[in-house]
């Protein structure tokens, strides 16, 4: 994602931004995101959308060039999906997003993916997590809701989910408010579930 924010940059002959600065950036959505990278450009909302559109087509092309799962992810995924419904739940574009995860050889795990463009609201909301249920027929399950934001925990707790942190994600430290568990490697979510919780 940040090297798709400097591909736009020097498209539109901007200097790039430092990669660790870029990728600050690419946590909160992709408007913000839009509007955070470049700034320098911005001048009215037709300008957003018309650079998201850019941004969106760019990371689409190179969604994998340097993506890959972190270790234990495919095998927390496949175990999870023998005994549960996954749910992707991101600020990413939906189509993206589906198509991340299809190349990423894991998208036959997970039954339905919430992207920051399916719904009106989005993390923190509950709101699209609560739609999803009704509609795969869910709505009393237990849930666990797994993340490495504050926006994921604070969903968590407004959905009434388990919320576990995953400390290998973007957040050196948990978030308020302190989740379920702090899982450092992917079983551990795995384990978690099983006990029930």
């Amino acid at each position: 994602m940040a090297l798709s924010v400097n591909r736009i940059r020097s498209k539109h002959k901007l200097p790039e931004l430092a990669i660790e600065e870029a990728r600050g950036l690419v946590n909160r959505g992709m408007n913000p995101l839009v509007e955070a990278a470049f700034p320098e450009i911005i001048k009215s909302t037709e300008d957003v959308a018309q650079l998201r559109k850019e941004y969106e087509a760019d990371y689409l092309k190179h969604v994998v060039d340097h993506t890959i799962l972190y270790p234990g992810i495919a095998d927390m995924l496949r175990e999870l999906s023998k005994k549960l419904s996954i749910v992707i739940y991101t600020n990413k574009p939906e189509a993206i997003s589906r198509e991340l995860l299809k190349r990423l050889d894991v998208l036959q795990y997970v039954q339905a993916i919430i992207g920051g463009d399916s719904f009106p609201e989005s993390k923190p909301s509950p709101g699209p997590m609560r739609i999803i249920a009704e509609r795969l027929n869910l709505k009393e399950a237990r849930a666990v809701m797994c993340g490495d934001t504050a926006a994921d925990i604070q969903a968590a707790r407004n959905y009434g989910a388990d919320a576990v942190w995953c400390a290998w994600g973007y957040v050196a430290h948990p978030p308020e408010p302190a989740p379920d568990l702090v899982a450092t490697r992917p079983d551990q979510i795995v384990a978690f579930v099983a006990s029930g919780r």
